[in-house]
């Protein structure tokens, strides 16, 4: 059983753009498959791909047209033993006119932090002892 890492997500840009993956988002899985395809599932394609085990659900997430050409999908999900930073790496570079954050938190491994196509890439080791020492 693999420990879970808890993810937010915000990707905001052009309506038709995002509208790409709303009918990945409403099947409810298949988000990073849609992203950056490796076909037949294999561990190290996977991790190596995406930077987490197995695929997301999409329960947590919403797409939200804001009726002025631009779009949102955001919300949360969990993914196995680490965020899954390559795959929104390859969707920043596939789409570089959206803004893409991704911030996580992963307990059994005392880690948390902060990525974005704006090149933040930030991750902290915890002191599960003293968890108030963490960046806002």
């Amino acid at each position: 059983m693999p420990n879970w890492c808890s993810n937010s997500l915000i990707i905001r840009g052009n309506v038709e753009t995002l509208s790409e993956l709303k009918p990945v988002l409403e099947a409810g899985e298949g988000l990073l498959e849609a992203i950056k395809p490796i076909g037949e599932w294999e561990y190290g394609n996977a991790v190596e791909a995406w930077g987490t085990k197995w695929d997301i659900s999409t329960e947590g997430l919403q797409f939200t047209d804001h009726g002025d050409g631009t779009a949102e999908i955001e919300g949360y999900f969990d993914s196995a033993w680490s965020p899954p930073v390559e795959a929104f790496q390859q969707l920043a570079e596939d789409w570089d006119s959206c803004y893409i954050e991704l911030k996580y938190f992963e307990p059994g491994m005392a880690f948390v932090g902060e990525w974005n196509s704006e090149g933040l890439n930030d991750e902290y080791e915890i002191d599960t002892d003293d968890i108030g020492g963490l960046p806002e």
